[in-house]
């Protein structure tokens, strides 16, 4: 009768040889320690020959578990990724889309019912996170982020261009009687973005005047839907894409302070696997912006003749 090798056990070797550690290949797999030694033994007893050398705090691959895992990382990696297709659902009328939370309430989502409306076939699963996707290990099947689309091994599609804008609450630009100019933005309370850090620098240097001190910092918030949440009731301003707040400056929660505009060449992409671009619901989906991005030009040219 033929022996076959586990494939749990060969799956735990893989983890172990690629993190050259049993500690950190059960962190990886989500076992205990033991556990990942004790199925390592046992796949050194059906083959008859060590696969590590046990050092005093690390471990070394021997030349026979060199060998063997070179033979499998490829069918194993390829396994892998099968598995996670089928996780992902990924079939012709699904698809999984990482969104920027800015994105994803100040643009995407409130435009969605359009999209279902017009394909109902399709299972689209929106998730708004922060942090960038890994499409070879998180199971999304496309992203929108923002950045110059130049993400490694990703093919990406220019949505629109960054337009930023100090805003603050009415109120405040009501008492200044007038909007402000960007030198007297340099002495105003202002609202840092953590994740956008020298963004309040950009728009000084874009307009050519000199960032003022850090002192003038009045808060800081983690996000864009923090600031535009925050600024609806403090006496402060704060930088957000104009993009995202058409519908907060005709409901008047917010107002443009001043009129200078950062716009330069980051903007906002549609990023997908290179693997991905014949996915039937991502072409559609791609179909559908392009609709909206119309729609958008319109909006966006009716908000700059309200202000």
């Amino acid at each position: 009768m033929q022996t076959r090798l586990p494939l749990n056990n060969l799956n735990t070797f893989a983890a172990a040889a690629e993190q050259l550690s049993f500690q950190q290949a059960a962190e990886v797999l989500y076992v205990t320690p033991s556990a990942v030694s004790h199925q390592i033994r046992n796949l050194e007893a059906i083959l008859g020959f060590p696969l590590f050398d046990r050092l005093d705090k690390r471990v070394r691959l021997t030349a026979q578990g060199e060998k063997l895992f070179a033979e499998i990382r490829a069918p194993l990696k390829e396994l892998h990724e099968a598995s996670r297709r089928a996780l992902r659902g990924v079939e012709h009328n699904s698809l999984a889309l990482s969104v920027a939370p800015v994105i994803a309430t100040g643009w995407l989502v409130p435009r969605l019912k359009d999209f279902y409306a017009r394909y109902p076939e399709i299972n689209l699963s929106v998730i708004a996170t922060t942090e960038l996707v890994d499409f070879s290990a998180d199971p999304f099947d496309a992203s929108i982020r923002m950045g110059r689309g130049d993400w490694e091994n990703t093919v990406s599609y220019r949505l629109f261009n960054r337009e930023i804008v100090a805003v603050c609450h009415p109120t405040m630009l009501q008492a200044h009687q007038r909007p402000f100019s960007v030198s007297e933005l340099t002495r105003a309370a202002r609202i840092q973005n953590a994740s956008l850090p020298t963004l309040w620098n950009e728009w000084f240097q874009s307009a050519a005047v000199e960032p003022p001190a850090a002192k003038n910092i009045h808060l800081q918030v983690q996000n864009s839907a923090q600031m535009i949440e925050v600024l609806q009731s403090a006496d402060c301003v704060g930088l957000i894409d104009r993009n995202f707040i058409a519908n907060d400056i005709r409901s008047g929660r917010l107002a443009i302070a001043c009129d200078h505009v950062l716009a330069d060449e980051v903007g906002y992409f549609l990023t997908a696997p290179q693997t991905a671009q014949s996915h039937p619901a991502l072409q559609s989906f791609r179909e559908w912006l392009d609709i909206q991005l119309a729609v958008t030009d319109k909006t966006a040219e009716a908000t700059r003749d309200n202000q």
